[in-house]
């Protein structure tokens, strides 16, 4: 669902709990896969490794009464024990007005999405992450800064990323800022002992910037999963998604510092317009070399 910037500023009430329980059947990655079993042996692995841990972690958020809106994030990522240390000057290089594309590399999975969410949020409020969430069912304002990416084997998948591309062309077009992981899944090693890789970056990101004219600002995440994520990762798609509950656990109580380039240059987007996809593999090696900022 999506509401204009000014609607999310008035519902957005700091004081204000979450009035029912969340769903705990909710919290799963086993919908990535329609196959029955797949989704029995994903649950399965999610219980035995991090989904209780998450669990007690959303009670705790519960308990405390969490702030709707755009602080949840915040009152999220301080439960998890995320300490977010990006400092305020990079944070100025995100446009405080206009269409903007945001794109980020994607190490970890969930947790890079909130860490983007309470960053930008601290900058604008019309903003909307393209980003796949199981945690939609613990505020409703929160959740609507995103956009659902369905899952490739989703039965109306195809229309549903139709409807997903629509409505992020439209908030562009309405002078708002768009973040995404142009990759689509989380970094991966191409060996069970290698290094992760950030994998290859959609066209579709370059159609998006390309037709709204929006700037452009890379942000590079420092870090990986862990090697029992890169060796899950090896051996099955099932086994893969099975542990991303593991990692968000692995990514709790740990500083994290984002970093946020500049704003691209009109040179440095001039092959946009003639190349998508060699602009896309540029965009892609210079948000990467941001990790040495």
């Amino acid at each position: 669902m999506t509401h204009e910037a000014e609607t999310h500023t008035a519902q957005a009430d700091p004081t204000a709990s979450v009035a029912q329980q969340y769903d705990r059947r909710s919290l799963t990655y086993s919908n990535s896969f329609n196959n029955p079993l797949q989704g029995l042996i994903i649950r399965t692995i999610e219980w035995v490794t991090g989904k209780l841990t998450i669990l007690r972690m959303v009670r705790k958020l519960e308990r405390r009464g969490a702030p709707k809106g755009q602080a949840f994030w915040g009152a999220c990522l301080d439960v998890m024990g995320v300490q977010v240390q990006t400092p305020d000057d990079q944070l100025a290089n995100i446009p405080a007005e206009g269409p903007v594309v945001v794109v980020a590399n994607h190490p970890h999975g969930l947790t890079d999405g909130m860490v983007l969410a309470e960053m930008i949020g601290r900058r604008r409020n019309d903003y909307r992450i393209l980003s796949r969430s199981v945690l939609d069912g613990l505020d409703e304002v929160a959740s609507s800064y995103m956009i659902p990416v369905p899952f490739p084997h989703d039965p109306d998948a195809q229309k549903k990323m139709v409807e997903m591309r629509a409505e992020a062309m439209a908030f562009l077009k309405q002078g708002g800022l768009i973040t995404l992981f142009p990759s689509g899944v989380v970094a991966s090693s191409d060996t069970l002992m290698g290094p992760a890789i950030e994998r290859e970056w959609s066209v579709f990101t370059a159609q998006l910037i390309r037709r709204s004219g929006a700037r452009v600002v890379p942000i590079f995440f420092p870090g990986a999963n862990t090697r029992w994520y890169q060796m899950a990762n090896r051996l099955s798609a099932t086994m893969r998604q099975a542990l991303l509950l593991h990692e968000i656990v692995k990514s709790c109580n740990r500083p994290i510092a984002p970093v946020v380039g500049e704003a691209l240059t009109d040179e440095e987007m001039a092959t946009l317009q003639s190349d998508p996809r060699g602009f896309m593999t540029w965009l892609r090696a210079h948000t990467l070399a941001l990790a040495n900022k």
